[in-house]
């Protein structure tokens, strides 16, 4: 409990538990709510918090219902030190605290208990509070504090408590504890500040606070404004009230709303936002529904700020793909939730059917939860036996409720509580997302639009007998009579299903239609309600629905909660459930009637759906086969959003004319375009339209874009030929003539322009016009998709075919991609295994002879001891996993060992045709493997006293281009080794009819477990897979998150699923005699670091098991070269003279310090050695470590968009690399950046300086190293000799924080230094919020980065970004 001090006799009595009032402020952002003298709690907010207290009573190994008085001697000094007077805090009462006893001390550490289903910041203050208090009153050495703390969510299980460190949180809780919290108790009440918003719900202060926002007209007069969004509003009018107090300094000061509204009447001011602060404009178009950006508008309304002015309900101008415009039969679904339940919290649920036609049900269905699914099935049985098929839609009123739906039918099908056809029908009609992929019931999905592969000409016949059975379908008749039924059965799947009720026509769906709408979503997203903070059920329809509609007053969640409550009620829950459903219809049918007008809603409802098409039987494949679906319904899904606003977010073009051939040049006016990587060929990724403002109503108001078919040519190369164009021509009318494919060619600053060279393809018969603005937007390409489906099919068909029993030990039927899933142990000892070994020791003895001779080739064929684990284990076995920190050698260890490999068979006189794959996600990534594997070659050639003739049998290929790639030679002796990205080798394969005898996978943690599939359908029975990565960069890029399997995880890369979290660390002996034990052991950590100085490798380990062997030192040299950075000003280039100038100051301190001279401008690390940690002790500091604080600095705004913060940490880098260019210009640099908006701005601050920036962001003169600029992600593998790291956050962008601070990514961009890296970060990233830190894995970053922090010699930069912008 807190108290401001008794000179206050205002707030004397006043009393604040510290569990209630300080977390609480964290999650409810409230200065005003800290001086509640009461604790408000509803029947709901019990219900939540009774199932951690029930949580509780089942740990009896836990010391529970400790109630402690806090420190206060202690705490008021801390008070004191942060220049705030002391406030007095009540009776502490944690929930647990967990003992350990040793031989030495007794080690503990505080657990809290949450209902919630995920951290919030509140947890975090309880903990650190807790835990703060536990430290001073527990008597030291006996009581030793375990450093961290622990909670738990949700479900009761003492095995899913998380932990995390308390140093972590230290920063920001203490700054909030010991001077924010002094600050808001003592304040006067008129100087606190406050904002209405949905948090408020249940505040003492709530209706005084409500009264006030309509009153004074605040931003919290309109509804769901959040804190965020209203500092974002605040930012945007601070500029324009302050001009307005300069020229009219008499005027009273206007409200929020009477501002806005004032800002927005002059169409300049958006405008000029748009041009200077894009990210700001974003949002504030995002928050006040502004209309998207079409030229110089007259005027800009905001519907919400004009339904506040005018007391009016107004309507969002904005299309509506996921509400239908009508349905035959609506269903609507209140769904009675108990927030203290342990599953998914429905106790009662309540359906109502509206139809216009006679049913055989009734019109209202009320159950218990153990009823739910049996009547909804029951429901989509009766509907789907009506004749014709009615357009059905099924409704909810909250998102809470669709939630819980959701994961009641996923429960009921893990648990089959309930009839499974029941389950089945319910999840075919109802689920969806990416929480299906828990159960084995997946439904279709997009209407089986990728399935097409099922009926290519070149199945077999069996193939085809096996499609139809899974379908459904007879398997009788000719090879061509079963394509053909199969074909007819796709393009059924394919048969628009939404039906115009006006002339009974089909009509193409825009998007796609949700199977539960969410209506308090919907009305959000389209009608503006003059509701102040926040509104429910009761609110809208008071607000919406007449005195004769609203004849009787809907229930609210809490009343309807009390009556679930009491005893024996079942009768009055039934009739506030019923009304409700009344209440939700009517509002339903008074929206639609006001945004009829306005033709929003583009879709109507569509015939009930419950398709399965199972078209793998077992189980993980089918899960895979439904994600890879998954993720392109998800990509579509983003385009369609963007689409049907009108690509509010496209950029715009001008155009300027053709160029040569078939390029056109276009300026840039607004948005910005990222440049495409290296192709071999245009890809027409884009779309290209004509941006101009559409009138709502008209027959042509919805975008073109929005009825362009991603699908039908996703997967077809542009520009089409007279074979694919019939793709085309399926399309829309309005399509074909008002649409172009395009490809973005080139990106050239000129001066203030940037001019963008673009291809376009299309039957647009209108030549393109200069002066005219056209949008580029995104569609989508996918050639590999239809592979992945066909491959799993492929390998299911070899799963059911194989014959054999079903069993424990033979789960997979020996399909190598199954063996992968199911059991890895399964790939083990090869035949003659100890024979290779024998083999392989010999060859590496003599190595290690000639090497000790002085043979340097030799040197190179050696193996280091875990890389000499890592060929045994090749050797030996028939799945290796070679997981190496960065700059341990994988690639090399990987080439190195098939070498090996294919001596050892050779010496054994296994001397058969062998096909060997190299493979992995970018074509650097395979580059660089079989660079290394040529290079070894030559190297056992250039030793004479080897026989190499056996190396005359290995050919080499690259497969770029695998359906035209010439098959291998019939000689039975040679070794073909292909190298090629997974998609290339499997046109290879498909078209050659190959096996494989080894795949190599290197950069395994890139690439998904289902695109293996491609490369590993075609191994041999007995075929070698190895595997090469570090599960600690960066993973696969998926469109959908996806949930954690039980058993193995299986949507992320194939380390994810062969090394999961608890087995992650296998630790190897690097010594010669390791233990056979452990040479069989599936995962080899390769320990010895080839790229990383001491300094760097030191650090890099603190993340893996085992401490690096690092093979090089600290140049010597590079302290002298960085000397050389004096007189860098005085060079004429144009970079800021003080930022150049403080790059000089840092980089001759750091000299300094390699020197070991005195220097005053760095900080010295902090960490000289880990007393805890013997081996990662310290016994110097760290040189090659060093960070930059930028702080920047603006006094138009302190928190006015992330562009300021960009501008100024480009001008940054540009310093940094035009200094280390001078100083060492052999040596290669990257500046490694997160966004790709922050890859653009250091290029074109880049091209100001040197003027050979070429389209592959490499910058090359003469000898000199190269400088490339790019995101973390493509330089993922590559290297440099200094790294700069750009990781810096606006205040106004906190929420990048969860991105910036990914542990994978940190390390990635860190770890490609081999000499010195420099991290440039700024304190909302080394001090973030309470808020990034409840993400699990945002908090491993962040210890991460301190622990870079510690380790590094830190310099303080401030940059004035007003003066930067002026200068250039």
């Amino acid at each position: 409990m807190a108290t401001a001090p008794t000179t206050h006799a205002t707030y004397d009595s006043q009393v604040f538990s510290l569990c209630y009032c300080p977390c609480n402020y964290h999650h409810l952002n409230c200065d005003l709510h800290e001086k509640s003298d009461t604790n408000p709690e509803s029947e709901l907010s019990k219900a939540q918090f009774q199932r951690g207290i029930e949580w509780e009573e089942t740990l009896s190994f836990f010391i529970a219902g400790l109630n402690l008085w806090p420190p206060m001697d202690e705490l008021h000094t801390m008070f004191l030190d942060a220049g705030s007077e002391p406030v007095k805090f009540g009776l502490a009462k944690p929930d647990l605290v967990e003992i350990t006893r040793t031989e030495d001390c007794i080690t503990w550490k505080v657990i809290d208990a949450k209902a919630s289903k995920r951290v919030k910041t509140s947890h975090h203050i309880q903990i650190y509070f807790y835990t703060m208090c536990l430290s001073y009153i527990l008597p030291r050495p006996l009581f030793q504090n375990a450093g961290d703390a622990g909670y738990h969510k949700a479900i009761p299980n003492t095995e899913d408590i998380r932990s995390i460190d308390i140093s972590l949180l230290a920063p920001a809780i203490d700054q909030f504890i010991f001077y924010r919290l002094p600050r808001i108790l003592y304040a006067p009440r008129q100087n606190v500040s406050w904002h209405y918003n949905p948090l408020c719900r249940g505040c003492d202060y709530e209706a005084e606070c409500r009264a006030n926002a309509e009153h004074e007209r605040t931003f919290g007069s309109m509804p769901n404004i959040s804190i965020g969004d209203a500092q974002t509003l605040n930012e945007l009018l601070r500029h324009s009230r302050h001009q307005r107090l300069l020229s009219e300094a008499a005027e009273e000061p206007l409200s929020d709303i009477e501002d806005l509204h004032l800002f927005l009447s002059n169409p300049t001011n958006i405008h000029q936002l748009d041009i200077s602060f894009p990210s700001v404009a974003r949002n504030a178009r995002r928050i006040l529904y502004l209309p998207p950006k079409r030229g110089q508008e007259d005027t800009i309304a905001s519907p919400v700020v004009d339904s506040v002015r005018t007391n009016t309900v107004q309507i969002i101008p904005r299309r509506n793909y996921t509400c239908p415009a009508e349905e035959d039969i609506a269903v609507i679904l209140s769904l009675m939730i108990d927030p203290s339940s342990p599953d998914t919290g429905i106790e009662r649920f309540c359906a109502s059917i509206y139809s216009n036609t006679e049913l055989n049900l009734p019109s209202i269905i009320y159950g218990s939860k153990e009823d739910l699914i049996s009547c909804l099935a029951n429901i989509i049985r009766e509907l789907s036996l009506l004749s014709p098929p009615p357009r059905t839609q099924f409704y909810v009123w909250s998102a809470g409720e669709q939630t819980a739906l959701q994961l009641h039918m996923v429960q009921s099908a893990l648990t089959s509580t309930n009839d499974l056809h029941d389950t089945r029908l319910c999840i075919g009609a109802l689920a969806q997302g990416a929480s299906l992929l828990q159960t084995t019931m997946q439904p279709l999905l997009l209407s089986g639009a990728l399935l097409s592969f099922l009926s290519k000409k070149l199945r077999k016949k069996a193939e085809y007998e096996a499609c139809l059975e899974r379908i459904g379908l007879s398997t009788h008749g000719t090879v061509n009579d079963m394509r053909k039924r199969l074909e007819k059965k796709l393009q059924e799947f394919q048969t628009p299903e939404s039906v115009s009720a006006s002339n009974g026509e089909r009509q193409r769906e825009l998007g796609q239609l949700h199977c539960v709408v969410v209506l308090k979503r919907e009305l959000e997203r389209l009608i503006a309600l003059p509701v102040p903070g926040y509104w429910d059920l009761p609110e809208c329809a008071s607000v919406l629905l007449t005195t004769k509609e609203h004849s009787s007053q809907y229930p609210k969640d809490e009343d309807i909660f009390r009556l679930h409550r009491k005893q024996n009620n079942f009768k009055q829950l039934k009739v506030a459930l019923s009304e409700r459903n009344s209440g939700i219809y009517a509002i339903l049918r008074n929206f639609r009637d006001r945004v009829s007008g306005h033709r929003l809603l583009v879709n109507n409802a569509r015939i009930l759906s419950t398709r399965f098409l199972d078209i793998c039987e077992e189980e993980h494949l089918r899960k895979l086969f439904f994600m890879q679906q998954f993720e392109v319904l998800t990509k579509l899904s983003e385009l369609w959003e963007s689409r049907i606003a009108g690509c509010t977010d496209a950029p715009v073009l001008e155009y300027c004319g053709l160029a040569q051939g078939s390029d056109h040049f276009f300026r840039l006016v607004s948005g910005s375009i990222d440049v495409a990587p290296e192709r071999e060929r245009p890809m027409y990724d884009k779309l290209l339209a004509l941006d101009t403002a559409v009138t709502q109503g008209s027959q042509e108001d919805i975008p073109v874009e929005a009825l362009f078919d991603d699908l039908a040519v996703s997967g077809l190369v542009f520009p089409l030929n007279r074979y694919t164009r019939i793709h085309w021509d399926k399309q829309h009318s309005r399509v074909k003539d008002k649409l172009l494919a395009a490809d973005v060619g080139n990106v050239v600053i000129t001066g203030s322009d940037t001019i963008v060279t673009v291809k376009v393809w299309g039957s647009w018969k209108t030549e393109l016009e200069p002066g005219r603005c056209y949008r580029l937007s995104s569609r989508l390409v996918d050639f590999n998709t239809t592979k992945v489906l066909s491959s799993l099919f492929e390998l299911d068909l070899q799963f059911s075919s194989n014959d054999g029993p079903l069993n424990e030990g033979n789960s997979h039927r020996w399909v190598p991609f199954l063996q992968l899933i199911l059991d890895p142990k399964s790939l083990g000892n090869i035949n003659r295994s100890q024979e290779y070994l024998k083999v392989e020791s010999t060859i590496q003895r003599l190595f290690r002879q000639l090497s000790d001779l002085g043979s340097t080739p030799a040197a190179s064929l050696l193996l280091k001891p875990s890389q000499h684990k890592a060929t045994q284990r090749i050797l030996s076995n028939r799945l290796s996993v070679i997981w190496g920190p960065p700059g341990t050698g994988k690639t090399h260890t990987v080439a190195l060992s098939l070498m090996r490999l294919l001596e050892v068979e050779h010496k054994l006189r296994i001397n058969d045709t062998k096909i060997v794959f190299i493979t992995a996600m970018t074509h650097a990534a395979i580059a660089a493997c079989q660079s290394k594997l040529e290079r070894l070659i030559e190297c056992y050639k250039q030793i004479e006293a080897l026989p190499a003739v056996w190396l005359d049998r290995v050919r080499i290929e690259e497969v770029r281009q695998g359906n035209d790639h010439p098959a291998p030679s019939s000689n039975a002796s040679h070794i073909h080794i292909y190298t090629g990205t997974i998609y290339q080798l499997y046109n290879f394969t498909r078209k050659r009819s190959l096996e494989a005898d080894c795949v190599v996978v290197d950069e395994a943690g890139q690439i998904p477990f289902a695109s293996l599939a491609l490369v590993l359908r075609s191994l041999s029975t007995s075929a070698r897979i190895i595997v090469a990565g570090d599960s600690e960069q960066l993973a696969p890029i998926l469109s959908a998150q996806y949930p954690q399997l039980k058993t193995r995880q299986l949507f992320g890369s194939i380390l994810d699923s062969i090394m999961p979290a608890s087995h992650r660390y296998p630790v190897h002996a690097a010594a010669e005699d390791a233990s056979s034990q452990e040479s069989q052991e599936t995962v080899v950590q390769l320990t010895e670091n080839f790229r990383l100085n001491p300094d760097l490798g030191e650090f890099i380990s603190t993340i893996y098991s085992r401490q690096f062997k690092p093979q090089k030192v600290q140049a010597r040299q590079l302290a002298n070269s960085l000397e050389k950075v004096k007189g860098v000003c005085d060079l004429n280039i144009k970079v800021h003279p003080e930022v150049l100038d403080s790059v000089q100051v840092f980089f001759i301190s750091l000299s300094e310090v390699m020197l070991r001279k005195q220097q005053s401008r760095l900080a010295p690390p902090l960490l000289k050695c880990d007393p805890q940690v013997p081996e990662l002790r310290l016994t110097h500091h760290p040189v090659s470590l060093s960070l930059i604080r930028l702080q920047t600095r603006s006094f138009t705004s302190e928190h006015f968009g992330p562009e300021k913060t960009v501008y100024a940490e480009a001008e940054l880098a540009v310093a940094l690399v035009i200094s280390l260019r001078k100083c060492c210009p052999e040596d290669n640099i990257f500046v490694a950046t997160p966004h790709r908006a922050q890859r653009e701005a250091v290029k074109s601050a880049l091209s100001r300086v040197l003027p050979m920036v070429n389209r592959f962001d490499r910058v090359q003169e003469d000898t000199n190293g190269e400088i490339t600029v790019d995101t973390i992600e493509r330089l993922q593998g590559s290297e440099a000799a200094f790294v700069i790291c750009l990781f810096t956050a606006s205040k106004s962008l906190t929420s990048d924080l969860r991105f910036l601070l990914e542990r994978r990514r940190l390390n990635v961009a860190i770890s490609r230094a081999k000499t010195l890296c420099i991290l440039v970060t700024s304190p909302e990233v080394l001090c973030p919020s309470i808020w990034a830190l409840s993400n699990e894995e945002t908090a491993k970053g962040y210890a991460f980065l301190k622990a870079y922090e510690k380790r590094a010699w830190s310099y303080d930069l401030n940059i004035n970004v007003d003066d930067l912008l002026r200068t250039w």
